[in-house]
């Protein structure tokens, strides 16, 4: 029998290369200054409309009020005065919401990259619009993984709807530019007729609350107004979306 070829010692296997993706959060948690993920825009005609139904409400209430309580009708006995106060007090309640709807409007969300004994997190410093002129605006700063968001500010909420910030603004913009283009004969009507639609909006707005996405912190009571239509968002909002959570509600 021939001599057998000598065994050669298998070659170690080559480990993977290490794979160099890191999470959303990861990245912008690594870097050393904070990062803009939010801009609201205005929400002066917003205000506007919920500080006059308000004021409308609990003015009409006080009057009323005092015209029944100076000159009450004859037919007016302690029964239909107790009931009329009744109806006063929650008109008066009623205006005091709309009042304080423009409450915790979010003007800026910052990521705020935090290192506590060489462990880096990620915080958010969320600040709110200006509810009146030389008001402070108030800012708070929580972890990231501790804020939610009602739905997905880019793609598609529950249920199928879709909510783009970027094609709300296109369409905002297009309805702005073709009211104030056209004859310079007609630039007054279309300015006035521009006006009152904005205007509705924003009485529309302070009735239903639709402009805005509900978001919430751990550790604090109600929650904060995220305008979905106006304003500016990191990547059209997907930045968010990687970083926060999502309520989803059946």
């Amino acid at each position: 029998m021939g001599a057998q070829p000598p065994k050669t010692a298998p070659k170690p296997r080559k480990a993977p290369p290490s794979s160099t993706y890191k999470p959303f959060t990861q990245t912008i948690a690594e870097r050393s200054e904070p990062t803009l993920l939010y801009q609201g825009g205005s929400v002066t005609t917003y205000m506007a409309g919920c500080y006059s139904i308000g004021l409308l409400i609990i003015g009409w209430t006080v009057h009323a009020a005092g015209q029944i309580y100076y000159h009450p009708p004859p037919f007016f006995n302690r029964f239909l005065k107790i009931m009329f106060y009744g109806v006063c007090v929650i008109a008066v309640y009623m205006g005091t919401i709309f009042i304080m709807r423009p409450y915790r409007i979010v003007q800026t969300i910052q990521a705020l990259p935090v290192s506590t004994k060489g462990v880096r997190s990620l915080h958010l410093q969320i600040e709110s619009a200006r509810l009146f002129p030389g008001v402070r605006p108030r800012a708070v700063s929580v972890l990231a993984t501790d804020v939610s968001l009602s739905e997905p500010l880019h793609g598609e909420k529950h249920g199928g709807e879709p909510l783009r910030v970027l094609e709300l603004r296109r369409k905002e913009a297009e309805k702005a530019r073709r009211l104030t283009q056209g004859n310079l004969m007609s630039l007054p009507l279309r300015q006035l007729w521009f006006h009152l639609w904005k205007g509705f909006q924003a009485l529309k707005g302070a009735f239903t609350n639709n402009p805005f996405i509900s978001l919430r912190a751990k550790g604090y009571q109600g929650s904060w107004k995220l305008g979905k239509g106006d304003g500016w968002a990191l990547d059209e909002g997907r930045a968010l979306d990687r970083i926060l959570k999502t309520r989803v509600t059946v």
